[in-house]
C-alpha cells in the first residue's frame, strides 16, 4: 500500500480513522522530512509548566558545560555534547527525498567549546536561551538548534509519542533509542524500552512532536539578527546594502556579546508575537489574484516556457484555494511521449461529504490535478491521466486547461466512466477564478469541483 501513496504519511498505511486536523502532533511524513523545526522560545514562553521547565532543562544542559569548563574538564564538556545525537526519529528538517540526517561530530564540539571559553559570558553559564549559539558558533544554525534542544529533550518526546500512538491505536513496536539525558543526574543514561510507532517503510522508529513546538525559523535566529540588529545598529548607513560574511559576523559578535545579549532582550520582550508555525500556510487572496492575472496574461502553448511557468502558477493557486479541505501531498513530473507533465496529489481524508464520496467511489485517497497549458484539450490528454489514474491513485482526476472542452472530448470522458468508472473532471481559467470568488465569500472553493462533478454525473448514461 505504501507504493501506491505518493509522499506516505504514517496514517495513509495503518488505515487510521483521524486526520492532522484532529491531533496535536504534526502527522509523519515516510520518506521526507517535515520542513519545520522546534523552537526552544516556544517553550519559554509557554504557559504550559511542563514547557517551561524543559526550556530550563536544555538551558540548564549548556550550563553544566559552562561549568565543566569553568573547572578545567574540558573531556567532561565535550563528552556531554557528545551524547547530543540528531533524533532522526523526529523526522524533522528540510532533507528532500530522505528522512536522513547527521550528528553533531567532534569539530562542532571544539567550535562549541572554544566559543564558550571565548566569551566570558557563557564561560560564566550566563545563557538565556540556547539558540544563543547561532549567533556566534560557524555551523550552528537553526537545524543544529532544533537537533540538539530535541536530543536533551527525548525523554519527553518518548513519553508522548507512547501516550499518543495509545490514545489514537497507532500500531507500535517496542524498542529503545539511544541514550537520554537525565537531568537530576546531570548524565546521559540509556533510553527506556518503550513502545512507538514505526515507518512500514523501513522499520525505524518514529517520535510524534507537538505542534505548538515547531516553527520554520526559530524565534531568535541568526537571519533576524543580521537584518534588526547587526546591518541597523552596527553598519555605518553606506555598508548596508552589502552583506557581510557571515563568518565575519560570528567573530564580531564574539568580541561585542553584548550586542547578542541586547538582540535576545529584543526578542524576549516581543516574545508574545512568537506563534508556532502551521504545517502549511496557504496564501492571500491578493497574492492569489496576482497569480491569477498573470496566468490569464500567459499564451497557451510552450513558447517562452509558458506551459511550465502555467504548471507553477495552478500549482501555487490549487495548493491555497483547496486548502484544507484538501492537503498538498507532492508534484510529480512525468514525461509521456516525450512531453513534460507535471500532477499536482493531494490527500483526500474526507473532510467534507463531497470529499468522502469521491474517495468511497472512486478510491481516491489521492487525487490527481494535471495541467495542460493548451488552447484546446484533446482525447490523448484525457487518455493519459486516465493510465496514471488506473495505474495507482484511484479512479478520480482532474485535467487543468485554459479553455472549455469540445463536446469530442466530453463524450470520450463519458464513455470512460462507462467503461472504466473512471472519473475527470475539467477545470478552466474561469473555473479558477470562481474558487477565488468562492475563497473571497468564505465559502469552501471545492465546490467549484463539486459543481463540476454534478454537471458530469448529468451526462452519464441513465
Amino acid at each position: 500500500m505504501v507504493k501506491q501513496v505518493a509522499n506516505p504519511r504514517l496514517i495513509d498505511v495503518f488505515g487510521a480513522d483521524f486526520s492532522q486536523d484532529d491531533v496535536g502532533f504534526a502527522i509523519p511524513r515516510l520518506h521526507r522530512d517535515i520542513p519545520l523545526y522546534v523552537d526552544p522560545f516556544l517553550l519559554w514562553i509557554s504557559d504550559k509548566p511542563t514547557y517551561r521547565a524543559m526550556h530550563e532543562e536544555v538551558v540548564g544542559f549548556f550550563r553544566l558545560v559552562s561549568e565543566h569548563l569553568r573547572a578545567g574538564n574540558v573531556e567532561a564538556a565535550a563528552l556531554l555534547l557528545a551524547g547530543c545525537k540528531e533524533p532522526l526519529a523526529m523526522g524533522l528538517g528540510y532533507a528532500l527525498g530522505s528522512r536522513q540526517g547527521s550528528n553533531i561530530g567532534p569539530k562542532l564540539i571544539g567550535s562549541i567549546l572554544h566559543t564558550h571559553e571565548a566569551i566570558p559570558q557563557l564561560l560564566e553559564g550566563r545563557i538565556r536561551h540556547m539558540e544563543e549559539l547561532q549567533l556566534v558558533v560557524p555551523n550552528f544554525a537553526e537545524d543544529r538548534a532544533s537537533d540538539t534542544a530535541s536530543s536533551i529533550l527525548k525523554r519527553f518526546f518518548l513519553e508522548y509519542t507512547a501516550e499518543q500512538a495509545a490514545i489514537h491505536k497507532i500500531p507500535v513496536r517496542k524498542t529503545r533509542l539511544g541514550q537520554v539525558y537525565d537531568p537530576s543526574r546531570r548524565l546521559w543514561v540509556p533510553a527506556p524500552e518503550v513502545a512507538v510507532p514505526y515507518n512500514p517503510v523501513d522499520g525505524s522508529p518514529i517520535l510524534l512532536v507537538p505542534l505548538d513546538m515547531l516553527r520554520r525559523l526559530p524565534w531568535i535566529n541568526y537571519e533576524d539578527y543580521y537584518r534588526s540588529s547587526f546591518a541597523a545598529r552596527v553598519l555605518e548607513s553606506d555598508r548596508r546594502n552589502k552583506r557581510v560574511a557571515k563568518e565575519a559576523v560570528l567573530e564580531f559578535n564574539s568580541r561585542n556579546y553584548v550586542e547578542v545579549e541586547r538582540y535576545v532582550s529584543e526578542r524576549e520582550k516581543f516574545g508574545n508575537q512568537c506563534h508556532p508555525d502551521p504545517l502549511f500556510s496557504p496564501l492571500t487572496s491578493v497574492t492569489l489574484r496576482t497569480k491569477y492575472k498573470e496566468l490569464r496574461e500567459l499564451p497557451a502553448g510552450s513558447t517562452n516556457s509558458a506551459d511550465r511557468r502555467y504548471e507553477d502558477l495552478v500549482f501555487e493557486l490549487l495548493s491555497s484555494l483547496l486548502y484544507p479541505t484538501l492537503e498538498f501531498a507532492e508534484n510529480r513530473v512525468r514525461t509521456v511521449s516525450g512531453a513534460h507533465i507535471r500532477d499536482l496529489i493531494f490527500y483526500n481524508d474526507g473532510k467534507s461529504n463531497f470529499w468522502r464520496d469521491i474517495r468511497d467511489r472512486y478510491e481516491a485517497r489521492q487525487p490527481v490535478f494535471e495541467m495542460k497549458n493548451v488552447r484546446t484539450l484533446d482525447s490523448e490528454h484525457v487518455n493519459q491521466l486516465f493510465r496514471y489514474l488506473d495505474e495507482e491513485f484511484g479512479r478520480f482526476g482532474v485535467l487543468l486547461t485554459r479553455n472549455p472542452l469540445p463536446s469530442s472530448v466530453t463524450k470520450n470522458i463519458v464513455d470512460l466512466h462507462s467503461s472504466k468508472r473512471v472519473a475527470i473532471l475539467v477545470l478552466d481559467d474561469r473555473d479558477l477564478e470562481l474558487m477565488m470568488s468562492l475563497l473571497d465569500s468564505g465559502r469552501d472553493p471545492s465546490d467549484v469541483v463539486k459543481k463540476k462533478f454534478i454537471e458530469f454525473t448529468r451526462l452519464l448514461p441513465k
